[in-house]
């Protein structure tokens, strides 16, 4: 990866918008970042891990963090990151999690964390806008930006800190280290997850492949006793004697079956008997309800001859009452059309009265036409003086622009003038100002480095307490979860004792009625294995004694690992406080003499380039000059179109003398003119319409007589029908020998006498058949005895019953026939399986023991594996340590336990005595070296071993103030001889430094430099 443009906004230290351009610095191979401790130049780094991560450079800050307390409330935090990787470039923005200003209302609301990523291949730095980016590959969820991110570099956040800024603090932590803690380190350097995941599954197959024989074998021996056997001769005796039973059941069912079929004989003949009782009771009753209801259907029958004599007089009735509603309708129509004729009278006379009022406005009529013609007139007038119109509207807008014009040039004439005089006097002003600004920039710049000194060290010496309280808080800590650690290993150890002893009981727990056993199939649980219920949850305490035992250890781990990191950074800043001098003067009262320094800097206010201010009044009298030159120049020609505007004005008037003043714009005439022909056609439409309704109210009058007179004569002769209809009524009721009340009485037997003659019939042919089978009941039963069908019943019961008990006897004995017969073959295959198994899990079993530490080395998979990487690293670290020193030093691997396991612990051989030391025995300028050199050679294995992973560039952090210069032949020297080695290998060299030194040799690259208001990012290039 070679970064190649990063853009900071609100970020850190830097209040406003950073871009720092690293084209020239990686093109010069080695470079440096240089500032005052706390300017920010390890904040550029974090940048660059923010844009490609959303992680800072250091994995224990919070992402809210990053944000600037400088920056202004309404300046998002953004990070933009221009890389190359290979031939293709890549562009990441990012925002992360920040409070900004609501856009209504008051208060504060969260945005939530984003970002984007582009492919920029094909374009140059200087077209990659906020704009134009390039093509998208991911954006607004940021798990598939990082992951996108990870892909294209090979590698993730922890190790991009590790192997592309070598931060030296850790490698001087590791040369220290013992070998448990150095496996733990490295472990997090390299990934060694598929020798973890390779041993960890080795390990659970074999104990997978061993607990499943065991288990079935108990499972098998469970079966036995759940069968009441101890062993399996035990279970040919018992088939044997099963078999015995099932021949004595057998014997039995056939005296029971024999017995069955007599007592069901003698139970369905009393069934028969008893039921020819029973249907002689029913039929009598019966016929019983049917002789009580005769004298019923004779009232119908006698009821039904009155109604049919009834029914030869409904025609006559329906004739009369539709005669009577004749009469009665025209009657209503006679009324109607004397109402109409009355009404359209009316409307002839209201026509004839609206139409004598319009002819009499026909003087109106004559009016509005002569209006109308003079008017027409007067739009011919106006279209022949329109060229004259727009000729003076053309001349009046030429003036008022002229008018402007001049106005306008008048106007900044009179400001150059103000101008002119404010900044001549101001000029006088500053060439006393400026004389004081020097002496009072002059005290500040010396107040400012005290101020600095003051606060590395107040810094320095508060950061060693804060360190100091922490590590004896976190040895507090590591003391707890270490004692936490050996109570959870007990409690382990305890439940997975436990767990052996209830096997059985913990199968027999899961087993359920009419569901098949997972060992046997069978659904039948006769005999489940006991035992005491506390054994019942064994299984799962195992599991959670396990799990905590697992928390544990990491807890503990983690701990270790955080306590040996603050002692380091305590040692760190113990170190640093001891090189720093104790100020003379409080930082109180430098700081209240930079306050006054700076209010007095501040009264004077922005310095002031006299040259440039002097230099400004003389532009602007030559402006003066020249806008008096073009103001007279546009007065003149203002007069010249005022003059012109007024005699196109004139020549309009003349033309337009003909036409009424109120008339001469074009929008009034022809309002007029609308409104004149409105009003003439209103008043000749009404008289049309006048007309039009006297004509129509006399034809509707006319309508309404002829309609009258047809009602009249209708009348009279439905009144003729109806008095024929009344007299052929009273004859018909009189020859059937009826009153009139009478044949409305019976108007509802008339309906019904369909119905009744039917139910008449219906109960008669019942009544009949019911006499019949009486008497066939009477001579079926004869003299027949009826029986005691409760007692037979219970005897045929009891007699089944028996049956049914015998037949299952010797069914479950056959059952259990089969039962112990399935028994024996499932067993026979299981076991047979079962020393299979064992003799095929032996290799496996054997492989994992060995890649887990059982072996003559005692050494696991995972260690040897790191062990391996570890020669590699500690080859190129001596590549790198020989040049940086004269080839005395060289590291090696070390052995701890003797020659039967190999360890990783480092040390030095010196060559100036012949013999290996620990590496507790350098300096502090040796120490770094060797720490540099471990960091180096990690650096290059982790890139050859991966052929993904790019490092074009990285970036060593600090640790340059504890190595001597001496001539050009000390160690510095020799430390920057190696790294331009590296770049002469087409990798750059970044160094973050604040040590002078450093900056001389190495000139080029960028100066962070802090103010009140935040830091900022200065490009410096070779001197």
């Amino acid at each position: 990866m070679r970064p190649v443009r990063l853009t900071l906004q609100a970020f850190g230290p830097y209040a406003n918008r950073e871009v720092i351009d690293f084209r020239s610095a990686v093109e010069a191979g080695i470079f440096g970042i240089y500032g005052q401790t706390g300017s920010g130049k390890s904040t550029i780094f974090s940048g660059m891990t923010f844009a490609l991560f959303g992680e800072a450079s250091k994995s224990e800050q919070d992402r809210t963090s990053l944000r600037s307390d400088h920056a202004a409330a309404d300046l998002a935090t953004e990070v933009e990151f221009v890389f190359d990787v290979g031939e293709r470039r890549f562009v990441v923005v990012r925002q992360p999690d920040q409070m900004r200003p609501k856009q209504r209302g008051e208060g504060e609301t969260k945005s939530a964390h984003e970002a984007h990523l582009f492919d920029a291949t094909g374009l140059a730095l200087d077209e990659i806008t906020a704009n134009k980016r390039g093509k998208i590959i991911a954006e607004k969820k940021v798990r598939d930006v990082d992951a996108a991110v990870t892909d294209i570099l090979g590698y993730g956040p922890e190790q991009f800190r590790q192997i592309v800024l070598l931060p030296q603090g850790r490698f001087e932590k590791f040369l220290s280290a013992k070998t448990n803690e150095r496996v733990t380190i490295l472990r997090d350097l390299f990934d060694v997850s598929l020798y973890q995941a390779l041993m960890a599954d080795l390990k659970e197959k074999a104990a997978e492949a061993e607990r499943q024989v065991r288990e079935e074998r108990a499972v098998c021996a469970g079966r036995l006793k759940a069968e009441g056997f101890e062993s399996t001769d035990a279970l040919l005796e018992g088939i044997n004697a099963a078999r015995i039973a099932v021949q004595e059941r057998s014997v039995v069912e056939a005296d029971t079956k024999k017995q069955a079929l007599v007592a069901e004989t003698a139970f369905r003949c009393a069934e028969a008997v008893e039921a020819k009782f029973v249907a002689s009771e029913q039929v009598q009753a019966k016929l019983t309800v049917l002789t009580s209801r005769k004298s019923k259907f004779a009232a119908i029958a006698d009821r039904m001859k009155q109604a049919e004599r009834a029914r030869l007089i409904v025609d006559v009735e329906e004739q009369l009452l539709t005669a009577r509603n004749d009469v009665k309708d025209t009657d209503t129509k006679l009324a109607e059309a004397t109402a109409a004729q009355s009404k359209a009278r009316q409307k002839v006379r209201d026509a004839t009265e609206a139409l004598t009022k319009e002819e009499a406005r026909a003087p109106e009529v004559e009016t509005a036409r002569k209006r109308k013609d003079d008017l027409e007139r007067f739009a011919e007038v106006l279209h022949t003086a329109s060229a004259s119109a727009e000729a003076v509207e053309a001349a009046l807008e030429a003036q008022r622009i002229a008018h402007a014009a001049f106005e306008k040039s008048k106007e900044r004439l009179d400001q150059l003038r103000k101008t002119r005089l404010e900044r001549a006097s101001a000029l006088k002003t500053a060439h006393n100002t400026e004389s004081r600004r020097g002496a009072l920039t002059s005290a500040h710049t010396h107040l400012l480095a005290e101020k600095k000194a003051a606060e590395d060290y107040g810094k320095a010496e508060a950061a060693a307490r804060s360190t100091k309280a922490a590590f004896e808080r976190e040895s507090a800590t590591s003391a707890e979860a270490q004692k936490h650690e050996t109570e959870a290993r007990a409690a382990y150890a305890a439940a997975e004792q436990a767990l052996a002893a209830a096997q059985a009981l913990h199968l027999a727990t899961k087993l359920k009625d009419d569901h098949p056993c997972p060992v046997c199939g069978s659904t039948d649980h006769p005999s489940l294995a006991t035992g005491d219920i506390e054994n019942a949850g064994r299984d799962q305490a195992f599991r959670e004694a396990r799990d905590r035992l697992e928390k544990a250890e990491r807890v503990a781990r983690q701990i270790s690992e955080k306590l040996a990191g603050q002692q380091a950074t305590l040692e760190a800043h113990q170190e640093t406080l001891s090189l720093l001098e104790q100020p003379t003067d409080t930082l109180a009262t430098i700081l209240e003499k930079v306050r006054q320094t700076e209010a007095g800097l501040g009264a004077l206010g922005s310095a002031v380039n006299l040259e440039e201010a002097e230099a400004a009044i003389d532009a602007l009298d030559k402006q003066i000059a020249d806008l008096e030159t073009e103001t007279e120049r546009l007065r003149s020609e203002s007069d010249k179109c005022r003059t012109a505007a007024t005699k196109a004005r004139a020549t309009r008037d003349g033309k337009l003398e003909a036409v009424p003043e109120t008339l001469r714009k074009q929008s009034a005439l022809a309002s007029a003119l609308e409104e004149t022909s409105r009003t003439l056609n209103a008043l000749v439409d009404a008289k049309d319409k006048a007309e039009a309704l006297v004509k129509a109210a006399r034809e509707v009058a006319l309508s309404a007589d002829a309609t009258l007179k047809g009602t009249e004569e209708s009348v009279a002769i439905c009144k003729v029908r109806l008095k024929k209809a009344e007299t052929a009524f009273r004859t018909r009721l009189s020859e059937q020998g009826l009153t009139e009340e009478l044949y409305h009485a019976l108007g509802p037997a008339i309906a019904t006498i369909d119905s009744d003659s039917e139910s008449v019939k219906a109960f008669e042919t019942q009544l009949n058949e019911a006499q019949g089978a009486a008497k066939a009941a009477a001579l079926a039963i004869g003299d027949l005895t009826r029986p005691d069908l409760p007692v037979m019943k219970q005897a045929h019961e009891a007699a089944a019953a028996a049956l049914t008990k015998s037949t299952e006897e010797r069914i479950a004995a056959s059952n259990r026939v089969d039962q112990l017969e399935n028994l024996r073959k499932s067993l026979e295959v299981t076991m047979r399986k079962l020393d299979e198994a064992e003799a095929e899990s032996g290799p496996l079993r054997k492989i994992a023991a060995l890649a887990n530490g059982d072996n003559p080395l005692n050494l696991k998979l995972e260690t040897y594996a790191i062990g391996a990487m570890f020669d590699r690293v500690l080859e190129a670290a001596n590549l790198r340590l020989g040049p940086m020193t004269s080839s005395r030093y060289q590291l090696e691997r070390d052995t701890e336990g003797g020659r039967g396991s190999r360890g990783l612990g480092i040390r030095v051989f010196d060559v100036h005595t012949g013999k290996s030391r620990g590496t507790d025995t350098l300096s502090g300028g040796e120490t770094f070296i060797a720490a540099l050199a471990l960091a180096l050679g990690l650096a290059d294995v982790v890139e050859s071993a991966s052929g993904k992973v790019r490092l074009d560039t990285i970036f060593i952090d600090e640790g340059f103030g504890s190595l001597d210069t001496e001539n050009g032949s000390g160690t510095l020297d020799q430390v920057l001889s190696v790294l331009n080695s590296l770049v002469k290998q087409s990798r750059a060299v970044g160094l973050i430094s604040h040590v002078p030194l450093v900056q001389e040799a190495i000139p080029n690259g960028f100066y962070v430099r802090k103010g009140l208001n935040g830091s900022a990012v200065e490009e410096r290039g070779s001197l």
